[in-house]
């Protein structure tokens, strides 16, 4: 009787020892010990970026628990972008910083991010809630060297199916491989963001960039479009193509030409 009561005892006291353990972990706490921005990986001091756009930021928060445990957070930018749904992050030892990094490529060589100011906001839901918020600013710029230049179109092509397509027609089979070319002169060492459409709807779907590295020397700009059948449709088909540059300052060229698809033998 003293033996069985003896387990008990022991067996309460490690049950009640295991119980205030798991407890203590799941009431753990933790707080954001911190927060970074680094821009294309260097370190953004005063949270304030000055150079070329698009650009690679990585914001970052340092989170400290009490307890080992586990997170679960979302985010939330100033333009609507969110996580979509909740994350996890495991922090395994008390009082130990561990980095939720959140990253977002932004900006354009253009007035719209000449100095733009936003927000990352982390938002932590358990084991406790907590929210920090990172503000910043972009001065988006084409450098310091480009800081002056403008550039111009001052030539333009199509090949189809890698010959030249003479005063922008074609006449062959289809589907026909397409590729539109533009040469783009600056006045002085630079990097343009640009982006295209289509006369179907079809377009870049974001500001593309392309670095020229030479003052008054063209770079050509290629865009690419597979067309074309052997049909009644396009047997006289007419279309166009425009690039539009949007900095270091606002040019724009369109393409037009017309395809005469037939099949080979006819």
């Amino acid at each position: 009787m003293n033996i069985t009561y003896s387990r008990l005892k022991h067996s309460v006291v490690f049950s009640l020892a295991a119980t205030l353990t798991m407890a203590a972990i799941a009431h753990g706490t933790v707080r954001v010990g911190g927060s970074s921005l680094r821009a294309n990986g260097e370190v953004v001091k005063g949270f304030e970026y000055t150079g070329s756009c698009p650009v690679d930021l990585k914001f970052g928060w340092g989170v400290i628990s009490t307890e080992p445990t586990t997170i679960t957070y979302s985010y939330a930018r100033n333009d609507g972008g969110h996580s979509g749904r909740s994350l996890t992050a495991d922090l395994p030892g008390a009082n130990r910083s561990v980095p939720i990094y959140v990253d977002w490529q932004l900006g354009a060589n253009n007035q719209q991010f000449a100095n733009y100011s936003g927000w990352v906001q982390l938002n932590i839901e358990s084991p406790n809630p907590v929210s920090q918020k990172i503000p910043f600013t972009l001065h988006c710029s084409a450098g310091t060297s480009g800081a002056g230049a403008s550039v111009r179109i001052g030539g333009w092509s199509l090949r189809a199916n890698g010959q030249l397509a003479q005063g922008f027609q074609y006449t062959g089979s289809c589907p026909v491989n397409l590729q539109f070319g533009w040469g783009v002169i600056p006045t002085e060492p630079t990097t343009i963001t640009y982006s295209y459409a289509r006369n179907d709807g079809g377009h870049s779907g974001k500001p593309l960039s392309a670095d020229l590295p030479s003052a008054n020397r063209s770079v050509p700009i290629y865009v690419d479009w597979h067309l074309g059948a052997n049909n009644q449709q396009f047997a006289n088909y007419s279309g166009w193509i425009e690039l539009n540059i949007e900095s270091p300052n606002p040019v724009s060229q369109k393409l037009a030409f017309t395809l005469h698809c037939r099949a080979e033998s006819f």
